[in-house]
């Protein structure tokens, strides 16, 4: 039978220690960022608490703190996304800001996007045309993207994922392509990304 030496046990119990001293640090740290995330969420700002919700979920996700980072994080961004949808209610008429934008091969002459609780429907007006072209439908559905800034991008039936929001001072919306998703993985455009934007109707 094999010994083992007494300076290997030495050096064995102190890898214990510090591994279980290390682990302690982890717990603690990822208590502390739950009860700061929950704070953060008390002030309103959802986004920060969103974040920080991930965090501590990401320190150790098999301890059952992390399981209710989750379920935080996962509340905020239903609400988050709630009032996104509040916010973008209704029919909304393109503002081509292009240079010579009316002198188009394909004769479009407007763009208008119609957003309920449900879906977002996008027409089209050609010249001479004497209705609007209902062009796409999409169901209301948001990016997944784990590395999501806002957590409330569209995921539209193209797998092209844009954001949508209203200037307070103008009141316009902008559309703002992100990127796309592709399979499980989520391609972002960092340079020139194409921008709409439209004025509200009702």
């Amino acid at each position: 039978m094999t010994t083992i030496k007494p300076y290997l046990v030495i050096l064995l119990i102190f890898a214990f220690q510090s591994l279980a001293a290390q682990d302690n640090d982890r717990s603690a740290y990822q208590t502390q960022l739950y009860k700061l995330a929950i704070k953060t969420s008390e002030t309103g700002d959802y986004l920060e608490a969103i974040r920080t919700f991930a965090i501590s979920n990401n320190i150790n996700p098999k301890a059952e703190i992390a399981a209710f980072a989750v379920k935080k994080g996962d509340s905020l961004k239903r609400i988050l996304r709630q009032n996104k949808i509040n916010e973008l209610i209704g029919k909304w008429k393109w503002i081509p800001k292009e240079g010579n934008w009316a002198i188009r091969e394909d004769n479009l002459v407007g763009k208008m996007i119609h957003i309920t609780t449900e879906e977002i429907q996008f027409f089209e007006l050609y010249k001479n045309a004497k209705e609007w072209q209902l062009t796409q439908t999409d169901k209301i559905r948001f990016s997944e993207n784990p590395e999501s800034y806002s957590f409330t991008e569209f995921l539209n039936s193209n797998n092209e994922i844009w954001d949508y929001n209203i200037n307070s001072t103008t009141g316009e919306l902008k559309a703002y392509y992100i990127g796309e998703k592709i399979d499980n993985n989520y391609t972002e455009l960092v340079c020139g990304n194409p921008e709409l934007f439209y004025f509200k109707l009702q």
